[in-house]
């Protein structure tokens, strides 16, 4: 077996290792948090600043509606449930009030962005859970890889990885003295801390993530310099771009445009569900991927 198959089935085993992943942690999730729809993702403003857009949120099932928590912010849990008359239409806002009635709990919701309370009353039925966590912004990477044109592009990306060797000109074989510079490596850890920042202080943070956006240039540029080893070099720059440049480069879309995930298809709510089903994009969509671009 020549080098360049391994190299493509010890990326593939990667790959598939990393999706095992992610479903054995959703499974896992579901048992311990009682819910069949453990993690969502935020796709709209609705609840800016406590949840932010492209936030993935972690929901536990509610066992005993009578403890349920109803306030204006900061209290009040945040659950998220369908909206009455609707079979496909996740909200996810705040109990601000509530009253129980012979048939259980009618609770009102309103999200904190909203100017007014939701015209309807959600009964304890409808409830799937209360919002437990959040992590910010990754969440629009699986929203982004549910599009077409985004799934399409991280498969060319990937495939450019793979095959880089049979693209690009061998290089001259060289002798390299001396180790690694990790300081190379300071650019790619900007937007790691930006999301911790984000996660601390959800306030408005487009300056933080331009810089971030920066800081990734600026890493392209050096890593290819300092990298003795180019597959890894490689490989690291796709995660990195794939994971947290991409979907800070949707959030910064949504800061400047004020395109926000609700508008990339027909549907309608504040959250859905994760899954990798492909969708049908808008033409807001298509001039947001522009300037994803």
């Amino acid at each position: 077996m020549d080098e360049n198959t391994k190299e493509v089935l010890r990326y593939g085993a990667t790959f598939i290792a990393l999706i095992a992943l992610f479903y054995g942690g959703t499974l896992v999730l579901r048992n311990t948090l009682g819910t069949a729809n453990p993690m969502m993702v935020v796709i709209s403003q609705s609840m800016v600043p406590t949840l932010g857009v492209g936030d993935f949120i972690f929901i536990e099932a509610i066992n005993d509606f009578d403890v349920v928590s109803i306030g204006t912010p900061p209290s009040g849990d945040i659950l998220v449930f369908m909206r009455p008359g609707f079979t496909d239409e996740y909200i996810v806002h705040r109990a601000i009030d509530g009253v129980k009635t012979e048939t259980g709990w009618l609770y009102q919701t309103k999200g904190d962005n909203n100017m007014f309370p939701d015209g309807f009353q959600v009964p304890e039925h409808l409830v799937i859970g209360r919002v437990i966590n959040r992590l910010p912004v990754i969440g629009y990477f699986s929203l982004f890889i549910k599009t077409l044109k985004g799934f399409g592009m991280v498969l060319i990306l990937m495939a450019i990885s793979f095959f880089y060797d049979n693209i690009l000109p061998k290089k001259t074989e060289i002798t390299i003295k001396g180790r690694f510079n990790y300081i190379t490596l300071i650019p790619f850890a900007v937007a790691p801390l930006v999301l911790i920042k984000i996660w601390i202080q959800p306030a408005d943070h487009q300056t933080l993530e331009t810089i971030a956006l920066a800081a990734w240039y600026w890493g392209c540029l050096v890593l290819p310099l300092t990298t003795e080893d180019d597959d890894m070099g490689l490989m690291f720059w796709l995660y990195h771009l794939v994971l947290l440049m991409i979907p800070i480069t949707c959030d910064l879309v949504w800061w400047t445009t004020g395109i926000t995930p609700s508008n990339w298809w027909t549907i309608k709510g504040s959250t859905v569900p994760i899954s990798w089903l492909l969708m049908e994009e808008t033409s807001l969509f298509n001039e947001a991927f522009n300037h994803i671009l």
